[in-house]
């Protein structure tokens, strides 16, 4: 009995400093929860992935920092993110209040980086950009945000030139929650959200409304307050079933009824409706195999009234997308494929911008793709990846990537990668003939924008390397990316002759082409830490210059040189939580390729900061501001002032 009992102590003294250790790591769980929602994505490989594992820089907005931010709109969820760039503002169109781009170029359309919601993409099929303030997803119904820079057209296909955003709402999973949020504040903004949701072993519902209200925008020239007021009611549904072992079967839809003024001559208004549904299933067997089958269909219209001519106008685009991939693991995990095939029907119509009795213009897109992942050891894996797309509007084109990934030690990733990928024109940038006003030269003179059969796709290529770092027991995240990228065959828009028959006196055209070629270099760097369990703090940097053979100041002067941004989340005492953002953005030349006009941007901060209060579980008080630091700022060229803005609300949940 002695020996046994001399044993067991000497087993526990021997047992003390591994206990000491695990003692001293043990509120290092929250460390370890606060990166885990993070360190896994699904975007980048089509799977989940640890970022180390990406061929390309990989950034992950999470529900907590959501719910920090004080954000009210996707784009300003975006907008102080390492390579991104979000400028506030109203295109000659008047249709988007934001432009969001990836690694420079923003612009009205953004063609170059592809934005999904669940998997879905949700650009346009008139133009390939996005309508930010069009998306039927409110930001409490958001999960996360993955945000890949770099092409990633080898798994998506045309459009992922610069990057993919991917938006994913909250799958339901709890057996009973409600929520209702409700906020108000300067510039006659009010907000309302509420969803609802349930969950059992194999099925799952939720269920979300919202209703906004925006007042306009101060004038820049400071003579009121412009035409921009939105009103924009989204629904949306989330439904889960297991049927089986391994088997589920989702189905999401959802709709958004828009209003708003446009900033323009004559004060027009514009109304607009957008809705989707989709039904996903994704079935996994035994190994680590997966196959997934996507079949969605979206529709987008506009109406503007008096348009640009003085009547009624009606755009409306709509797209059915489906596609299928097998996604295998084989020889003990050291190698996988990924392989599938997709299916895209878009079609579009509007007389203002295709021209009288134009009819409906449509393209159909057939794709296959073919990835593969090799694990040589331990610390060194190879990925490659081609795509193979043809289309009515562009042709054929081949989109490829070639990356390799290195971790010599824990928590240090190298990776580097070349890559193509290709951007297709849109339905406008093809048959576009829409008749604008020249007021400057007298009533009736029109200028027009024609479209151009025969654009081809947009060659993107990418060369770049990164570093990804985690030290002191993972509490510090360190990123470090660099690349160079040209774009050849850019899309323009240059002066054309005016065709014969035009109605009216049209004194000028304009038209798209294929005759620029871009390069984009640029560096990225990130730190993340988290001080203690609630408290963290960032910064990111990013230097980037673009080039073109033209000369044209859309793409040359319109990308800050260099962008700074810094925060903090702090739980404090007496369920206190307080967050700030703070961006810094060299001078820009804000340039609309809808228009002519231009503006200098002086370079300056912004501020957002949020604070909350939790009296008692379940209730949330809070005040939020953003662009803190100025009554107003210029940050585009649609005669706007971006204003000061705070706003103070609550929200309960069950």
């Amino acid at each position: 009995m002695v020996t046994r009992r001399a044993a067991v102590l000497a087993a526990v003294l021997a047992a003390l400093p591994a206990l000491a250790r695990a003692a001293a790591r043990a509120p290092d769980q929250a460390v370890f929860d606060f990166f885990q929602e993070e360190s896994a994505a699904v975007t980048a490989l089509r799977r989940p992935a640890s970022v180390d594992r990406s061929p390309l820089a990989v950034d992950v907005i999470t529900r907590r920092e959501i719910e920090a931010s004080g954000a009210t709109t996707v784009a300003d969820l975006l907008r102080f993110r390492v390579g991104l760039d979000v400028v506030t503002g109203r295109s000659q169109a008047g249709y988007d209040r934001a432009v969001v781009s990836v690694r420079g170029i923003p612009r009205d359309d953004v063609t170059e980086l592809r934005v999904m919601v669940d998997g879905r993409q949700v650009n346009s099929a008139l133009d390939q950009g996005v309508i930010w303030n069009h998306l039927p997803v409110s930001v409490g119904d958001i999960e996360r945000i993955e945000i890949v820079r770099g092409p990633n057209a080898a798994l998506y296909g045309a459009g992922a030139g610069t990057g993919v955003i991917n938006i994913i709402t909250r799958r339901p999973s709890r057996p009973f929650a409600a929520s209702v949020t409700a906020l108000g504040g300067t510039q006659g903004s009010r907000l309302g959200e509420a969803a609802v949701e349930a969950a059992r072993r194999t099925w799952g519902a939720r269920a979300g409304v919202s209703d906004r209200v925006d007042g306009g925008f101060p004038a820049a020239n400071g003579t009121g307050t412009g035409n921009d007021w939105l009103r924009a009611q989204t629904a949306d549904a989330r439904a889960w079933f297991k049927p089986a072992a391994g088997t589920d079967l989702e189905f999401l839809a959802g709709g958004m009824r828009e209003g708003h003024g446009l900033s323009k001559t004559g004060d027009p208004v514009a109304d607009g409706w957008n809705h989707y549904q989709t039904l996903h299933l994704t079935q996994d067997f035994d190994g680590g195999a997966t196959l997934e089958v996507r079949v969605s269909r979206t529709e987008d219209e506009i109406f503007s009234y008096p348009d640009t001519l003085g009547g009624r106008s009606q755009t409306r685009w709509w797209r059915y997308d489906s596609e299928a991939f097998h996604s295998i693991p084989w020889w003990n995990g050291r190698l996988r494929t990924t392989y599938g095939i997709d299916w895209r029907y878009e079609a579009a119509s509007g007389d203002q911008v295709f021209g009288p009795d134009a009819g409906v213009k449509t393209n159909r897109t057939v794709r296959g793709f073919f990835h593969q992942e090799v694990r040589l050891s331990d610390a060194l894996s190879v990925l490659g990846g081609v795509s193979n797309e043809t289309a009515n509007a562009g042709g054929w084109h081949k989109d490829f990537q070639v990356a390799t990934l290195w971790t010599p030690l824990a928590g240090q990733s190298f990776r580097a990668s070349y890559s193509r990928a290709n951007t297709m024109p849109g339905l406008l940038d093809r048959y576009a003939a829409q008749l604008f006003p020249l007021p400057q030269y007298g009533a009736g003179v029109n200028g027009i924008l024609l479209g151009s059969a025969s654009l081809k796709p947009s060659p993107l290529t990418d060369y770049e390397a990164g570093w990804t770092g985690r030290f002191l027991d993972r509490r510090v995240e360190t990123g470090l990316t660099g690349y160079y990228t040209y774009i050849q065959d850019h899309l323009n828009l240059d002066t054309a002759n005016v065709p014969p028959g035009q109605p009216g006196t049209t004194v000028t055209a304009m038209a798209y082409d294929n005759t620029n070629t871009v390069q984009l270099r640029g560096v990225e760097a990130s730190v993340k830490w988290l001080v203690r369990p609630g408290r963290s703090v960032y910064a990111n940097f990013a230097r980037e210059t673009v080039t073109d053979q033209d000369g044209h100041s859309l793409y040359v002067k319109t990308t800050p040189k260099n962008k700074v941004n810094l925060g903090f989340d702090a739980s404090l005492p007496w369920g206190l939580r307080a967050s700030a953002d703070a961006g810094y953005k060299d001078v820009y030349l804000a340039d609309s390729n809808t228009g002519t006009a231009q503006d200098l941007i002086p370079s300056f901060w912004r501020l957002d900061a949020r604070l909350g209060w939790t009296p008692r579980p379940g209730l949330e008080l809070f005040v939020s501001g953003q662009n803190l630091l100025a009554p107003s700022r210029r940050e585009y060229v649609d005669g706007l002032a971006v204003p000061r803005t705070i706003y103070g609300g609550a929200t309960i949940r069950y």
